[in-house]
């Protein structure tokens, strides 16, 4: 490996830690090495509640990780998200003095400098600024203006904030682990990485992923996304209901949800039974699986309804010819496309993650999505730099495009 780069993705979640490691080629050509996951402590809502707890979760799957690639990391790209990650619309403008009147990266960069200038809440920070469009002298829908003539330039933007503390605290334990380089990056754009195709962006995409104590979602239209938040619910809450509905312990519950559960009343038979396990040597009971639906269903749309709710105050509207796509642990609770098509009212379905080279196919499932995306994202940047540094792509929209370009270049290391 020494003529390739070495990459580490690193999924901190409330439930599971997750790392891979893969190497990347002078080519370009990422394979994966490893991938390791363990229980998470000190985790809870895509907050860091016990720092101690997370260094050793962190610690521990990343020297499992460098074991099985006999590889060290020393830098690592790391997902945040949930409600503390807020994606705030804003436009910029800047005047074109250029002799000619041509544009060029730089009165791009200043104008997304300016769309970038605004007042931030106590303990936010920026993460990234990622580019929707342009306008060129009210001309509006300009993918890549440069070596467009104009007198103005405008800019449309998503700029994604979260919590300084968080990001800090996140920094901090990984650093403890080991990891001396630490990147941030908000885990719906790593999950889109490797999910969701040009095309799906570009015919308008929802795409949520829902996990264990909180549940994210990115929504793309015309190629690029508008719209990007989360929520503190996920797959636990409806473990939550079904224990203390049922009377029973967490782990028992939990098997149920994942043996039985299904999130759509309509798919259930009426007939059908299922076999709830007793605690204390009493003997199993059978009841309706309708009963457990009607426990499960209410909490699966609540979380929809409130995805919904915040794309419709944020006045996102417009075709989704890519429909709703799901990943994460939840999506794999049955009847979840059914309920997201019913919510949402256009076709949902499930995402796997793609089959990046050297991975085994155990992986290729929705569970692992923003793992992988992550390292799939550090790829792309490095590829990105590579060339850059090589001297391709002189002209902004050779080899790479001006979005990825200008997303590298104004993505915060925090």
């Amino acid at each position: 490996m020494a003529s390739e780069k070495i990459l580490m993705g690193l999924d901190i979640g409330s439930a599971w830690t997750r790392a891979v490691i893969g190497s990347l080629s002078k080519d370009g050509k990422l394979m994966v090495d490893s991938i390791c996951e363990c229980p998470s402590e000190g985790v809870e809502k895509g907050v860091i509640v016990n720092a101690e707890q997370t260094v050793k979760t962190i610690s521990s799957v990343i020297q499992e990780a460098e074991l099985q690639a006999g590889a060290e990391a020393q830098n690592v790209i790391a997902g945040v998200g949930g409600s503390s990650v807020r994606g705030i619309q804003s436009q910029g403008v800047a005047g074109i003095n250029t002799k000619g009147l041509e544009i060029t990266n730089s009165d791009i960069f200043r104008s997304l400098e300016v769309a970038r200038t605004f007042e931030l809440g106590q303990d936010r920070i920026i993460l990234h600024t990622l580019v929707q469009d342009f306008s060129v002298d009210g001309k509006s829908g300009i993918k890549d203006p440069v070596n467009m003539t104009g007198h103005r330039l405008d800019s449309r933007a998503l700029v994604i904030t979260g919590s300084q503390t968080n990001c800090q605290n996140l920094r901090k334990c990984i650093q403890r682990a080991g990891i001396g380089n630490t990147r941030l990056v908000l885990q719906q754009l790593a999950d889109a990485d490797v999910v969701l195709s040009q095309d799906e962006k570009e015919m308008g995409t929802i795409l949520i992923n829902i996990g264990s104590n909180i549940t994210n979602m990115i929504v793309y239209q015309n190629g690029s996304p508008q719209y990007a938040g989360g929520i503190d619910l996920g797959g636990v809450n409806v473990t939550n209901d079904i224990a203390y509905i049922f009377n029973k312990p967490k782990t028992i519950a939990e098997q149920i949800k994942c043996e039985y559960g299904c999130c759509y009343i309509p798919s259930v038979r009426p007939d059908e039974k299922i076999v709830i396990p007793q605690v204390g040597g009493l003997p199993s009971i059978q009841i309706p699986k309708k009963e457990l639906s009607k426990i499960i269903e209410p909490r699966m749309a609540e979380i929809f309804s409130l995805l919904k709710k915040d794309m419709e105050d944020k006045h996102i509207r417009g075709s989704f010819g890519g429909g709703v796509v799901l990943v994460g642990g939840g999506s794999l609770l049955s009847g979840v496309t059914e309920l997201a098509t019913e919510i949402f009212r256009v076709q949902a379905r499930i995402g796997f993650p793609e089959a990046l080279p050297g991975l085994d196919r155990s992986y290729i499932n929705p569970k692992y999505t923003t793992v992988l995306g992550l390292l799939k994202s550090e790829a792309k940047r490095n590829t990105v730099s590579r060339g850059s540094r090589n001297g391709s792509g002189v002209r902004s929209s050779q080899k790479t495009g001006i979005f990825q370009k200008l997303s590298n270049f104004f993505k915060t290391v925090v």
